[in-house]
């Protein structure tokens, strides 16, 4: 079942039905796009016509956010389930899907072999940080070697790390260079929480759902992103429900 807020339909599928579907996809003839969408991807899916297009064209798009949950609640009455890139990734990376070949690519110099360090298993059959996109467009510096070195790894299962926009957008457009590639998820940030290199917010908070309180209080600089993903986010919502009460009056 799917539920749209501001036009980007998102999956109501808790972390068990999402590693299942998974499962099922890594078995399948073709590539598979997963988005892990949080407020502010819905905020740039309004300005960015091509990026709301590959969100909706996701075989899933998780609710990654505590603000989407919200969102759900008070436009539609529908409690969506939260799935994190972190916890889905750390499921993943534990062995959740026995038949998974996993890639990992981009962030921070050094991020992913950090992360392949940590999870030391057999599943993980290659790693990349970095990543470094031409610009305005979803081509790497070096589209053609990152690709081929994905497809000689044997990797069924890509998680890549770009950041918001550039990783699905990526994704999208490359997808079909990567034959083996079942599933291909984009991460965000997640490789620096997997590592180690940034701490997540205690359990409690992220219930709570104010962990977007715990990075700013830890990583003031990034106040602007916060408040997008917060007050202009919150006001996004706002007006389109007083715009569907009004054109539904």
């Amino acid at each position: 079942m799917k539920t749209e807020i501001l036009g980007v339909s998102i999956d109501n599928l808790g972390l068990g039905e999402v590693i299942e579907q998974i499962n099922e996809m890594l078995d399948s003839g073709s590539g598979n796009l997963i988005a892990t969408v949080n407020p502010e991807f819905i905020l740039q899916a309004q300005k960015n016509e091509d990026f709301r297009k590959a969100l909706n064209s996701a075989a899933i798009a998780t609710a990654d956010g505590f603000g989407l949950i919200c969102a759900g609640l008070f436009l539609w009455r529908v409690r969506l389930q939260r799935v994190t890139g972190v916890d889905l990734c750390q499921k993943l990376l534990e062995g959740s899907c026995p038949e998974a070949k996993i890639f990992l690519l981009g962030g921070r110099e050094g991020v992913a072999d950090a992360v392949r360090t940590k999870y030391l298993n057999s599943w993980i059959v290659g790693g990349e940080s970095g990543g470094e996109l031409i610009e305005g467009q979803p081509i790497l510096l070096d589209n053609q070697i990152v690709i081929e070195r994905i497809n000689s790894s044997g990797a069924n299962l890509l998680l890549v790390a770009f950041g918001q926009v550039k990783q699905e957008m990526w994704i999208k457009n490359n997808l079909l260079k990567m034959p083996g590639v079942r599933v291909a998820i984009g991460v965000g940030g997640t490789f620096d929480y997997l590592s180690g290199s940034i701490r997540r917010a205690p359990k409690f908070i992220r219930i709570l759902g104010t962990e977007w309180l715990y990075r700013l209080i830890k990583e003031p600089k990034r106040w602007k992103r916060i408040w997008n993903a917060t007050i202009v986010f919150s006001w996004s919502v706002i007006l389109n429900k007083i715009r569907n009460s009004i054109r539904n009056s």
